[in-house]
């Protein structure tokens, strides 16, 4: 009866990945069950299993399937992860993604990135590859979010991935299942200091105090080693700009993938400052953070995600 259980629940992830329909009795249409990323909470499980994808061994090719995250991240922060697959050539590829802590609970929540229909979530524990995000032949790749927990967990958490290297022949035999790691941990709070009578930093010039802080775009496409302008627009009370304010950028995650032209400018009298982002030579995702503080110490945030292709 466990084996009759096995061969189900993989006959599910063969579907997923050849991009056709299971039949409505196991409850899945595409991608694969829960609990199939290898990590101990799924009694590391995978699909490489008895009357499933059990051609080969597991990690038996040289083909490189990875997760990556940043290393560290901030309560309740959003990471973008990229589960990908290089040096392949097979016609169909899948994959499960999950987060736990040291003592193996499942941590954080994922999410698909808003429109892109390659990926799908079960209760936020699992993120998985969709019917169409199967459909990517060579090296293929995906980009989740990650929402970290609002409270303190055991660090650090672990990243498990489950990876299907498929020739799209619609049967489980033939392909190859991988597995990888990668952990994040929290980064440490700094205390807050008791201020000095003596100033420490020039406040604003302004009159128009700093109480938001916009960009014109939440999302870049750039084309390897392409540049592109964003402008950072800081306002006060009563949509009055802030003029004079220190604006300050930095490449959050993809620190391989792009750079900035200046780490900080200052506001002219519109309350924007410009910032020039230029794409590496690697694709992938990249998210640049830009700050404002005003004259009493509060920040104020904003962000950019950058994606980077071939073409």
């Amino acid at each position: 009866m466990k084996n009759h259980f096995k061969i189900t629940a993989c006959i599910v992830f063969v579907a997923g990945i050849v991009g056709i329909s299971a039949s409505t009795i196991f409850g899945y249409s595409s991608g694969p069950p829960d609990g199939r990323t290898g990590s101990p909470a799924d009694s590391s499980k995978t699909c490489n299993d008895t009357g499933c994808h059990n051609t080969y061994a597991l990690n038996s090719r040289s083909e490189t399937f990875s997760v990556s995250a940043p290393s560290s991240y901030t309560l309740g922060e959003v990471l973008n992860i990229t589960v990908s697959f290089s040096n392949s050539n097979t016609a169909k590829h899948g994959f499960e993604l999950s987060a736990l802590d040291t003592n193996n609970n499942h941590v954080g929540t994922f999410s698909s990135v808003d429109g892109d229909g390659n990926t799908q979530t079960s209760n936020g524990d699992y993120i998985k590859h969709t019917s169409a995000g199967s459909s990517q032949s060579g090296n293929a790749s995906w980009n989740v979010y990650w929402t970290a927990p609002t409270s303190e967990v055991q660090n650090p958490v672990t990243f498990y991935a489950a990876g299907n290297e498929a020739n799209g022949d619609s049967t489980p035999q033939g392909d190859y299942i991988y597995t990888t790691t990668t952990q994040s941990s929290t980064v440490a709070t700094t205390p807050t200091t008791t201020p000095t009578a003596t100033p420490i930093a020039t406040p604003t010039t302004s009159a128009c105090e700093p109480e938001s802080i916009t960009l014109d775009t939440k999302k870049l496409n750039l084309k390897l080693g392409e540049s592109k302008t964003v402008t950072v627009t800081v306002s006060g009370s009563d949509d009055c700009k802030s003029e004079g304010v220190t604006v300050n950028a930095v490449v959050k995650t993809g620190k391989n993938r792009v750079t900035i032209d200046s780490a900080t400018d200052t506001t002219d009298s519109n309350g924007r400052a410009t910032f020039t982002i230029t794409a590496g030579q690697k694709k992938g995702n990249a998210k640049v953070v830009f700050t404002a503080e005003d004259s009493e110490g509060e920040v104020y945030t904003t962000f950019v995600i950058v994606k980077i292709r071939k073409k």
